[in-house]
């Protein structure tokens, strides 16, 4: 008998972490997205921040302001004068020594992976951090320059994003020929990520499968 009730309560236990984790995780997650952003206005002095004008703070406020900035930010990069001018932006900073070497990196990585031209973010597999175990990757372009080659083999560029956080991540020089491409999409790659590979590439979630 005591030892029915042991299995039934373990099971159960597992069955309620199943329910739990994607939503602890999923709102730890959010909540840093969210404390990050919230950061974002701490540079601002405290007259131009929202939260001087109220009478109490409004946790997640700064996010949504730093959101709202980031799509009129996106708006206006599309029309024509808007483009030009951060066109000289780049430019400037891209003759800022020290500087430049950080802002360009990272413009192009962002560019790669999150940019609407997908031939930069091909997804791929990989051998790492040791040979017998694989890695899914993001492929974003041949290496260039001195990092060009590793004797008569060409060198890849791969970024491998982190679990459950996939803004940070790995950036490798990987040989060509271990390299290997993968059919799923950018977007199937990273919920594959987030979900430490709960969702299977092609699979839908609950919400998904509800809409």
């Amino acid at each position: 008998m005591g030892t029915v009730i042991r299995e039934s309560l373990r099971r159960y236990f597992f069955a309620g972490l199943l329910v739990l984790l994607p939503l602890v995780i999923t709102l730890w997650f959010l909540g840093w997205i969210v404390g990050l952003m919230d950061s974002m206005l701490d540079v601002l002095p405290p007259s131009f921040h929202p939260n001087f004008y109220l009478p109490f703070a409004i946790p997640g406020l700064g996010a949504l302001v730093t959101l709202a900035l980031i799509i009129l930010l996106g708006f206006l990069a599309t029309s024509v004068v808007t483009r030009r001018l951060l066109t000289l932006w780049d430019y400037f900073l891209s003759r800022i020594p020290i500087f430049r070497g950080v802002y360009t990196g990272v413009q192009k990585l962002v560019e790669s992976i999150f940019g609407q031209d997908q031939s930069g973010r091909q997804v791929v597999l990989i051998e790492y951090p040791r040979k017998g175990i694989y890695t899914v990757g993001f492929a974003t372009g041949l290496a260039a320059g001195e990092l060009e080659k590793r004797g008569d083999e060409r060198l890849v560029n791969v970024f491998v994003p982190t679990t459950p956080n996939p803004t940070a991540g790995f950036y490798l020089l990987v040989p060509e020929s271990e390299v290997r491409a993968l059919a799923m999409s950018p977007e199937e790659a990273f919920k594959l990520i987030i979900s430490g590979g709960m969702i299977r590439p092609g699979e839908k979630t609950n919400s998904e499968n509800s809409g």
